[in-house]
């Protein structure tokens, strides 16, 4: 049993709850908008918020939490403590297999945990240089090999592919039967089948809790979830910003026998693929697969990118071009760029460094780019939000304004790498209207990278898709490629 109650005056570090309470048996989710307090909520759960002890009540003496937030922390300590400058490699960090094993108990299944959540084929690969999937997986497991009295799972399925998610809710099902498992969620999709009791998030209050079928009957419940984004015109641009024109027959990207891959693992193989202009393409396939490989050989942060015969924009990457110059004709929002984004900012400054291709801003900022930025800020309906520190945003709202600053300088050429997830239905439904008005207004190309079916572009005319095959020594990577019309 676990029991919270008594907690007032909804904040950024605490959420209003009057009484919830665990009981025995009972299979409980959480769900709610970005900024309702989800992830507050998790960590109030699983004893990471200070409450008194009449607030707090709980049965269990190690409640594990999983969140993007713990896994944030876990790369800022990997980058702390890299080791390149002492060593003859790059130090891509701690492997699977040593953070898994870091703080297991002494009889922990850790065989078990591996083969349950699939992390053989990157056991010996280093946290820094896993897909977001991967990552995922190996936080579930990390916290498994802990053996916890009960489980928070924050935003589980986030980043991970069709079938995984499938498998993983079948995981965290059977998991269910053992110990307490409390899975916080902002996609109704995401709600397993075995899920008895529902509690719903709203401003950073409980509003609803309950046995699943009463919550979902409820007017309040039909209410929040029939909430939908409005119209908004787009928000302007700078007067004097002057857009790429590209030539006819040439294009916009344009890759010619690409080869990438370390730790003698080949990603990418032979790959000669071009984006012309007025397309608008979709990279899908299953986590790890090499879709922000791609994405990063595109945008410049893979160092192959210079190895390779790659052409931007017309010009051959690697031939002396500032990178600044690429850039400008580029907008870029992936979970990578959201983990870096570390500096302690306003949301404001977030918006604004999006001019500039920089994670903080190092320049002087004119008005014109402070009134973009308001009024960006005004569409996202953060505007209220513009002094507050980034990192105190949930984790939906710094999407967005990630995405925001993608758009902000309005590129030529738009890369969003799993742009929704982690958002709540009225913001992805927002993010999804957005992408689809710039592509049918001609504002720019899309390159959009997603594996969930749910987040569907009507804009979309053709798709790079990596597609599993049997993994052979001799034939190199263990995917390929397929691309064409959609």
């Amino acid at each position: 049993m676990i029991k919270l109650s008594g907690v007032g005056n909804g904040s950024s570090r605490r959420v209003a709850v009057p009484h919830f309470e665990i009981e025995a048996g009972e299979h409980w989710a959480v769900i709610g908008g970005n900024g309702s307090g989800k992830s507050t909520f998790a960590a109030m759960l699983a004893g990471a918020v200070n409450l008194s002890e009449t607030q707090r009540v709980t049965g269990f003496e190690k409640v594990l939490l999983v969140s993007f937030e713990d896994e944030q922390r876990l790369l800022e300590r990997e980058i702390y403590e890299d080791d390149s400058e002492s060593m003859d490699r790059i130090d891509y960090g701690r492997t699977t297999h040593e953070l898994i094993t870091e703080l297991a108990v002494p009889d922990a299944d850790i065989e078990g945990i591996i083969e349950t959540m699939q992390l053989q084929a990157f056991l010996h690969t280093g946290f820094r240089i896993l897909s977001t999937g991967e990552r995922r997986r190996m936080m579930i497991a990390r916290a498994l090999s802990q053996a916890p009295d009960m489980l928070v799972l924050d935003e589980p399925y986030d980043g991970l592919d069709h079938a995984f998610v499938s498998h993983l809710k079948e995981v965290i099902a059977q998991l269910s039967l053992e110990i307490p498992v409390v899975l916080i969620v902002n996609r109704l999709s995401h709600l397993g089948d075995h899920i008895t009791h529902l509690a719903c998030l709203h401003q950073m209050q409980l509003v609803l809790s309950g046995e699943r079928k009463e919550v979902e009957q409820s007017a309040l419940w039909q209410q929040l979830q029939s909430m939908g984004a409005a119209d908004r015109p787009l928000p302007s641009a700078l007067e004097d910003a002057v857009p790429y024109q590209p030539l006819s027959g040439q294009p916009i990207i344009d890759m010619r026998s690409v080869d990438v891959g370390y730790h003698n693992k080949e990603i990418i193989r032979g790959l000669d693929w071009q984006i012309m202009p007025g397309e608008h393409w979709k990279i899908s396939g299953p986590n790890g697969s090499g879709k922000s490989t791609l994405v990063n050989l595109v945008s410049g942060d893979h160092p192959q990118c210079y190895s390779n015969e790659i052409y931007l924009f017309g010009q051959r990457r690697g031939q002396g071009e500032s990178i600044w110059d690429i850039k400008r004709h580029m907008g870029l929002m992936s979970t990578a760029l959201h983990q870096q984004y570390r500096v302690r900012v306003p949301a404001e400054t977030v918006l604004v460094s999006g001019f500039f291709d920089s994670i903080g801003i190092y320049q002087p900022v004119s008005r014109e780019h402070k009134r973009i930025g308001a009024e960006w800020l005004e569409f996202l309906q953060l505007d209220k939000h513009a002094k507050t520190n980034f990192q105190n945003l949930s984790f939906g709202q710094q999407r967005m304004l990630l995405i925001a600053r993608a758009l902000i300088k309005r590129p030529h050429l738009l890369i969003l790498d799993e742009p929704c997830q982690g958002l709540d239905p009225i913001n992805r439904a927002l993010v999804i209207q957005l992408i689809d008005e710039i592509a049918r207004r001609k504002i720019a190309q899309v390159l959009y990278i997603s594996h969930d079916a749910e987040d569907h572009l009507d804009c979309l005319t053709h798709e790079l898709r990596f597609e599993k095959i049997q993994p052979c020594p001799e034939s190199g990577p263990a995917y390929a490629i397929a691309k064409g019309e959609i």
